[in-house]
């Protein structure tokens, strides 16, 4: 049975796509669909407005591969339920997470 939730025109004119967990528009997530429209009509309500012609490919929250685990442990950041942690942010992509890596290194994670 399939329990992933119709998304309404207006989302799917937006570009927002639901991955079983959470909600996305660009490169952003969101975990409440309003909110994920909020955010798309504010951004396309910008003058300098340009959608980006190639869309996002939000694969299901599956845990990561053995090489993007080296990776992972190559810059600091950790996958635990679902998501990718490095330092003291959370994130839906590991991309993004080794992005903020690269670019603000030696951030620890405070025990939980």
């Amino acid at each position: 049975m399939d329990t992933s939730p119709v998304l309404p025109p207006e989302a799917a004119a937006f570009g927002i796509s639901f991955d079983g967990r959470a909600y996305h528009y660009e490169q952003y997530s969101y975990d409440r669909l309003a909110d994920a429209l909020d955010y798309a009509r504010l951004e396309r309500a910008k003058p300098d407005f340009r959608e980006d012609p190639a869309p996002r490919n939000w694969k299901q929250w599956a845990g990561p591969t053995s090489e993007e685990r080296l990776r992972m442990a190559a810059h600091g950041v950790v996958f635990e339920g679902g998501y990718y942690f490095y330092g003291p942010y959370r994130y839906d992509l590991l991309a993004a997470a080794l992005d903020y890596a690269r670019h603000e290194p030696g951030l620890v994670r405070a025990a939980a």
